[in-house]
C-alpha cells in the first residue's frame, strides 16, 4: 500500500475535526523536537556500546591470547547486551511518553481533546482490543497502551471545561 493510499483512507475515514486533531499531533511532535531528542536519546545509548567495545578490543590487542583475554572478551560481550538492552528499554520509554506529550499538546493546540481520542479510538480500537495493565509487549512499545492516551485527553478535556 503506497502513502497515497493510505492518506486517501485516512482522509475518507476522519472528520475534520478528527483530521485536525491527528495533524496537530504530529506538528506537536515537530514543535517539541521531538526527532532531536530521540536522536540524543540513540546516540548516547550508541556512543555507550560503542565505548564498551573499544574497551573489549583495546584489551585484547594490548593482552596475551589466554584463557583471561577470553574471560574478559566474554564479560565485554555481556556488559555491552545488558547496556544496549537496558538503552532499548530506556529510548522506548522515552518514545511512549514523547507520544504522550504530543496527544497534549495537540489537545491543547485544537481545543479538542475529544476529537483526537476519537481518531485514535478509530485507528487503534482493533489493534488493543482485550489488553489491560502493562504487558510485557508493552515494554518493547513505542506508544503509551490506547487507554491510558484516552485517559489523558479525557483529563484534559475536563480541565478545559468539556465533557
Amino acid at each position: 500500500m503506497c502513502i497515497r493510499d493510505r492518506t486517501t483512507g485516512l482522509l475518507r475515514r476522519l472528520n475534520r475535526d478528527e483530521l485536525e486533531g491527528v495533524l496537530a499531533h504530529e506538528l506537536s511532535h515537530v514543535a517539541h523536537r521531538d526527532v532531536t531528542v530521540m536522536t540524543v536519546a540513540s546516540f548516547t545509548a550508541i556512543l555507550a556500546g560503542f565505548m564498551v567495545r573499544s574497551a573489549m578490543w583495546g584489551s585484547m590487542m594490548r593482552g596475551r591470547r589466554d584463557q583471561n583475554t577470553a574471560l574478559v572478551f566474554i564479560g565485554v560481550m555481556v556488559v555491552s547486551v545488558i547496556v544496549y538492552f537496558f538503552s532499548y528499554l530506556l529510548i522506548n520509554a522515552l518514545s511512549r511518553y514523547r507520544e504522550l506529550g504530543a496527544d497534549r499538546g495537540a489537545a491543547l493546540l485544537t481545543g479538542k481533546p475529544s476529537a483526537l481520542a476519537s481518531a485514535l479510538t478509530f485507528a487503534f480500537a482493533p489493534a488493543v482490543a482485550g489488553k489491560r495493565g502493562f504487558t510485557l509487549e508493552q515494554w518493547f512499545s513505542t506508544h503509551p497502551p490506547l487507554e491510558k492516551r484516552l485517559a489523558q485527553l479525557a483529563s484534559i478535556a475536563r480541565d478545559l471545561g468539556q465533557r
